[in-house]
């Protein structure tokens, strides 16, 4: 089913979300900052395993940050020891909080579905990320161009990071948010010069289920999200502790989660 929910204007609708500058803006605005928390923290683990698998280290490359928000992922490439990082975020807002708290890199306010993103960032780059990103481009040809972008500005071989919910349903549309099927998935990043080397699963009951395979499945897993939010709203760190734990011990046997995935794409040759 498709519907909307607010008439979305990127730029303005960033703006107004970062008036107020802390992890419920940049990640769930609807749980606690503390929670959030978790979530990153989850997020990276699920982000730094998938880059092992794929035989990926960070230390000495080059590393470009889409979306960079409040700068979470640049902490992380910090302390993994890239060469050079850079982030991009739409809002001037967050930007100036970036360039206030991340000296060592270099920080562009920038829409990446405009032409010639590579004229402003360079090229080159070893591992170009779009985490939790281009859900907020709800535009496929938006979307098209952002991935044009990508393209020029990762080096062949080197890999695109980004998180979605890769539906095995057809895509939707919610307003500020569009989620697009894993098949449509597949035929954009193939249409840029992509291909997919790896899809993980991050969250199973840390945020609300939204694509399980069965109404079965989605029902149990809808009844649980019930159960757990409100313990969630009271105790948004003990839950956070807690859920990570039983997250990470599933997401390491599991292959498909009812929620937002990783996905790890290479650009070709």
């Amino acid at each position: 089913m498709t519907r909307k929910i607010i008439d979305y204007v990127p730029e303005p609708y960033w703006e107004a979300r970062y008036a107020r500058l802390d992890l419920t803006r940049s990640g769930h605005q609807d749980l606690p900052e503390p929670y959030n928390r978790w979530l990153y923290r989850r997020k990276q683990s699920v982000l730094r395993r998938a880059l092992g698998r794929a035989g990926f280290s960070v230390a000495g490359k080059r590393v470009l940050e889409l979306g960079a928000g409040l700068g979470a992922y640049l902490d992380l490439w910090k302390r993994l020891g890239v060469s050079d990082l850079t982030g991009v975020d739409i809002s001037a807002a967050a930007v100036a909080y970036l360039r206030r708290h991340h000296a060592g890199a270099r920080i562009l306010k920038r829409d990446i579905t405009e032409a010639d993103l590579q004229r402003d960032v360079g090229a080159g780059f070893d591992l170009t990320t779009a985490l939790d990103v281009l859900y907020h481009v709800v535009d496929d040809s938006r979307l098209a161009a952002a991935l044009a972008n990508i393209a020029a500005v990762t080096r062949p071989g080197g890999l695109l990071a980004l998180h979605d919910q890769f539906l095995h349903r057809p895509s939707e549309d919610h307003g500020y948010i569009r989620w697009r099927s894993l098949g449509d998935w597949q035929a954009a990043l193939a249409g840029a010069g992509f291909e997919i080397v790896a899809r993980a699963p991050i969250f199973f009951f840390m945020v609300q289920p939204n694509d399980c395979r069965t109404p079965r499945a989605m029902a149990r897993m809808d009844g649980a999200w019930r159960l757990l939010n409100p313990w969630i709203q009271r105790l948004p760190g003990p839950a956070g502790a807690l859920l990570y734990g039983i997250d990470t011990a599933i997401g390491a046997v599991c292959t498909e989660g009812p929620s937002m995935e990783l996905m790890l794409a290479r650009r070709k040759a």
